[in-house]
């Protein structure tokens, strides 16, 4: 199984966790840790080392909601001598597109899926549905 790990600003990842069961059930093997205000980036980095540890022992993909923010930073030092994926700009579609088919890929086609099928996650609505 790949294990998902959500590392975001604020409660975002848990959020977006929570939200995704509502529509496709318990997503089993995935996990947030929240960086809120006020927190050390140590203390985060030190959470996100941890977690890594432990979820890696199977396939890992990490999520991060912005590139360069401080969740971004601890995991990207967290990737020093350690063997997993992560991806940032995670969203609400891409997320449960990957929670629903993550154990039917390996973890290339996931990383493949997951840049195609988020550009194709944003659309200006307006030009969509245009009558002109």
């Amino acid at each position: 199984m790949i294990n998902i790990l959500l590392v975001t600003h604020g409660d975002f990842g848990k959020e977006l966790l929570k939200s995704s069961e509502l529509i496709i059930g318990k997503i089993e093997g995935a996990q947030s840790i929240s960086f809120h205000q006020g927190e050390s980036f140590d203390e985060l980095l030190s959470q996100v080392e941890e977690t890594v540890e432990k979820l890696s022992k199977d396939d890992l993909i990490v999520f991060t909601d912005m590139y360069g923010g401080s969740p971004y930073n601890a995991v990207l030092r967290t990737m020093k001598n350690r063997k997993f994926y992560h991806i940032t700009g995670i969203n609400f579609p891409l997320f449960i597109d990957i929670a629903v088919s993550r154990d039917s890929y390996t973890m290339e086609e996931v990383a493949e899926k997951i840049i195609k099928n988020g550009k194709k996650s944003i659309v200006f609505v307006n030009e969509k549905f245009s009558t002109d």
